[in-house]
Formats: C-alpha cells, sequence, structure tokens
C-alpha cells in the first residue's frame, strides 16, 4: 500500500510546484517521475494507469500537475521564457527526488510537453546516466528533442501512434538505430493515444501500453 503526500517542491519564481506524491509504506528503491502534457495531466490514462503499474511494482510516484494552459501570466510570456518555466519547473522537482538519496533507479515518464522535459533533464543530470526513459507520444517535430534523445544514447521505450501528426516513422527509425530503443506503434492512435471513434481499440491501445511498459521496467 502507499500514501498520498505533499513534498516541498518549488520551481520557477519559486512558486509552490504543484503535484502528487505517492509514497509506497514500505522503502522503495525505485521513483518514478509522471511529467504530463499541456493540457493531459497526471491524472488521465496515458500517465494515470502507468503511474498505477509502477505503485504495483513497488516504486514510489512523483506526478507533476503543472498547469500553464491555465494561467495567462504563463501563455502571455514570450517561447523562450516558457520554456525556462517548465525547465525550471522539472529540474527542481527531480532534484528533489534526486537529492532524497535513497532511491537506486528513477524512470521518467513523459506525455507530449513532458518529453520536452525529459529531453532536458537526461542531457543535464548526471545521475539519471541509468534511467528508465519512457516517451509518450514524444514531440518528434522538434529538431532539438530528437537529438536529446540520440545524445542520451541509452535504450527507451517510445510509444506513439500512426495518426499522431508528430509520427514520423524516418526519425524513428534514426532514434532506434542511434539508441536501440523499443517502439511501440499503435495504428490510428493520436495524440492521446486514442483511435477517433473507436473507444474498444481504444482501449486496448492503453492496454499495449501499459504491457510494454512493465515489460520494460521490468526486463
Amino acid at each position: 500500500m502507499y500514501q498520498i503526500k505533499t513534498l516541498e517542491i518549488r520551481g520557477y519564481r519559486d512558486e509552490p510546484l504543484p503535484h502528487t506524491f505517492y509514497e509506497q509504506e514500505e522503502s522503495a528503491s525505485e521513483v518514478a517521475l509522471l511529467l504530463p502534457g499541456m493540457g493531459y495531466t497526471s491524472h488521465m490514462p496515458l500517465l494515470y494507469y502507468p503511474a498505477r503499474m509502477m505503485l504495483s511494482l513497488g516504486a514510489d510516484v512523483l506526478g507533476l500537475e503543472y498547469d500553464y494552459n491555465r494561467r495567462k501570466d504563463f501563455m502571455a510570456l514570450p517561447g523562450e521564457e516558457r520554456k525556462k518555466w517548465l525547465l525550471d519547473d522539472v529540474t527542481r522537482a527531480c532534484r528533489t527526488i534526486l537529492d532524497a538519496g535513497s532511491y537506486q533507479r528513477i524512470t521518467l515518464i513523459g506525455k507530449s510537453l513532458g518529453t520536452r522535459a525529459m529531453g532536458h533533464l537526461l542531457t543535464t543530470e548526471d545521475q539519471l546516466r541509468e534511467a528508465h526513459a519512457i516517451w509518450l507520444t514524444p514531440v518528434l517535430r522538434s529538431e532539438s528533442l530528437c537529438r536529446q534523445i540520440k545524445e542520451w544514447g541509452r535504450p527507451s521505450l517510445i510509444v506513439i501512434g500512426t495518426a499522431d501528426p508528430h509520427y514520423n516513422q524516418a526519425v524513428l527509425d534514426e532514434i532506434q538505430g542511434a539508441t536501440d530503443s523499443e517502439m511501440l506503434i499503435v495504428e490510428g492512435a493520436d495524440h492521446s493515444l486514442e483511435v477517433g471513434g473507436d473507444v474498444l481499440r481504444s482501449l486496448d491501445a492503453m492496454q499495449q501500453v501499459v504491457h510494454a511498459i512493465q515489460s520494460f521496467v521490468t526486463s
């Protein structure tokens, strides 16, 4: 079993960073950091079920709950300042976990915007060299993100649908060649990894994702 707690995490401009921390009753050797999308929260299916999977495997879970799309002060900023805000937030959250010092392994699970955060963390934090990285619907149109994934260089799990506007098989092949990563490509799935108008196929896609994550983190 686990308990829900709030940690002392301050991000950009020293503001409290919204989050939920799920802590195992017995000391855990692994923690998962959930990095959601702009409008896709840690409580939505693509992050909710992986979080439950990690909890069932005995890991602690820190789910960030940034609400940038609802903040006028964030949306009014130029792109570079918004990027700084995001990276300040996720860096401080990650360092809160790393500074705890008791975890032998950390798993990063990012969705969309969260994959940009992952790219930054994995290429700037030396303690993440042995991390598990799970990229859910990564923003492959970003050349800088693709470069960071290849720069980090370790095998990851990449999940994307063929109806996602960021899907690009040539880019995926290039990343796989550089990192020997595992790929789960869901036919007909969009950027939420749902198959439009087909609930059963969408549920099947979610089951595929959870199975792939379980296999990846336990191998």
